[in-house]
């Protein structure tokens, strides 16, 4: 096991996690060791992260199952595997407009609800969305946490980590993007979702269920649209609302190309 200062280091869990990390490791993190319990069962998955991982020159232990259980809190879901990494080390969004090879982002206004943060990782992952730009102070921050109610998604999805939202949006409308807000409002102003028509790049905001969008936010939007409900509840969890617009975009206009 490599040596360092473990104040900086992570515990990642689970058969989902730790691929998405070898795969795709969107937060450079750095991975010091795999450690699997003796009593997991060897199948694909687990050789499959045992190959990619001495592949890459990574340490993968086999421990007794009573040492596994000394080192893993009993609270995670384990799956019998874990990873010992790096904090997650968020992108630069700069780099990301200059490399220009996305389409597709969201923005998230005022989430601060780890669950509703964990969902829409997970939608993004799920519907081919490049990557989430959130606001430093006010949001939930990226971590093994999030990963696991992700679950897994965070390491395959980027997270740009902003410190002004209404600047990151007239940064991305420089470099081409259209920017989509979300609202419960009805007015001529707001498109409904079924009729909304979107324009590549471009990137959807998201704001908290109980405020919103924040009003220069709001203002900075290119267009508006609403999911039309048809029911008594007139209002959407706002991962599921994201889940919804995100499968719709994804639907209509196919893969995003990478």
């Amino acid at each position: 096991m490599e040596k360092g200062n473990s104040q900086n280091r992570e515990f990642l869990y689970g058969i989902n996690p730790i691929s998405t990390l070898l795969e795709a490791n969107s937060g450079r993190r750095r991975i010091y060791n795999i450690v699997i319990s003796g009593s997991r069962k060897s199948d694909s998955r687990i050789e499959g992260i045992k190959r990619i991982a001495r592949g890459k020159g990574i340490d993968v232990s086999i421990v007794p199952p009573g040492d596994f259980k000394d080192m893993a809190p009993s609270t995670e879901k384990t799956q019998n595997i874990m990873a010992e990494v790096s904090p997650y080390n968020a992108p630069d969004l700069d780099d990301y407009l200059k490399a220009g090879p996305g389409s597709r982002l969201v923005i998230l206004d005022r989430v601060t609800d780890v669950g509703n943060f964990g969902s829409i990782i997970r939608n993004c992952r799920a519907f081919g969305f490049d990557g989430i730009i959130i606001a430093r102070d006010r949001s939930v921050s990226p971590g093994s946490r999030i990963s696991a109610i992700s679950a897994g998604a965070l390491e395959g999805v980027r997270v740009f980590r902003v410190t002004n939202l209404v600047r990151a949006i007239k940064q991305l409308k420089s470099s081409g993007f259209w920017i989509y807000g979300t609202t419960l409002e009805k007015d001529k102003k707001v498109q409904d979702l079924e009729a909304a028509d979107f324009t590549f790049p471009m990137a959807l905001v998201l704001g908290s269920e109980d405020r919103g969008m924040s009003r220069l936010v709001t203002e900075n939007c290119d267009f508006l649209i609403s999911i039309n409900l048809t029911g008594s509840m007139q209002s959407l969890n706002v991962s599921v609302a994201g889940g919804i617009i995100l499968y719709r975009i994804q639907e209509k206009y196919g893969e995003a190309k990478s």
